[in-house]
């Protein structure tokens, strides 16, 4: 039975590998007349709430990367033609290959009904150092749009099992805050708790972008 989560609820993980999708629907209202190109980024934070360095900020511009059909070799972002060929390509990871980023989807459309982006997560291989992993989504070119999370609906993020279907998970947060001056936002965090793993709901809104939780986590 999956466990809903309310915003700052803490639970613990009884999960070791497990993904992570997150979802989220445009409103029909949406002033904005450009594809929205939400991105999910996790920052890997050791005891001083920063990430230990460069390498665990896993994003779609990540320095280190995945092909799909090769996910235990790590290639690096030169390896590819262009910008677009690597992020159309390739999943970005941190050194141990402990969370898995999700291919680039630029306009949701490759989602239809169910998860728009997704991450792979083994806690058994994550750096002792790390202490918590924080899943974010924020707004791809939001102020060039002038685009907002006011113009998105039904935001969700589940961890779920390999081989669960869509719609299902073991523990399920419903984003349903209003975030309409917000163009990022912490969804959950992942975190020690002496040899346990523990998730808190988070829903805290920036008004800024992915630079904005880069300015505060890195």
């Amino acid at each position: 039975m999956a466990i809903k989560l309310e915003k700052g609820e803490r639970a613990d993980l009884n999960l070791n590998v497990f993904h992570v999708g997150l979802g989220w629907d445009v409103r029909e209202d949406a002033t904005s007349e450009d594809d929205f190109d939400l991105d999910v980024s996790a920052f890997m934070l050791g005891e001083n709430k920063k990430v230990i360095n460069d390498n665990y900020l896993v994003f779609y511009n990540s320095e280190n990367r995945v092909r799909p059909e090769k996910p235990s070799v790590i290639v690096k972002d030169t390896d590819f033609s262009s910008n677009d060929a690597m992020r159309h390509g390739s999943r970005p990871v941190d050194p141990e290959i402990s969370v898995v980023g999700s291919i680039d989807d630029e306009d949701g459309a490759t989602s239809e009904d169910g998860d728009d982006e997704t991450m792979d997560i083994n806690l058994g291989k994550i750096r002792k150092e790390v202490e918590e992993v924080l899943i974010c989504v924020s707004i791809h070119k939001w102020k060039e749009r002038k685009q907002n999370f006011g113009q998105v609906e039904r935001a969700y993020v589940r961890l779920y099992k390999p081989g669960q279907a869509e719609g299902e998970g073991e523990y399920i947060y419903d984003l349903t805050e209003d975030f309409s001056a917000c163009a990022s936002v912490e969804f959950c965090r992942i975190y020690r708790k002496g040899t346990e793993w523990k998730i808190q709901a988070l829903g805290v809104g920036h008004k800024g972008g992915l630079e904005e939780l880069v300015d505060k986590y890195v």
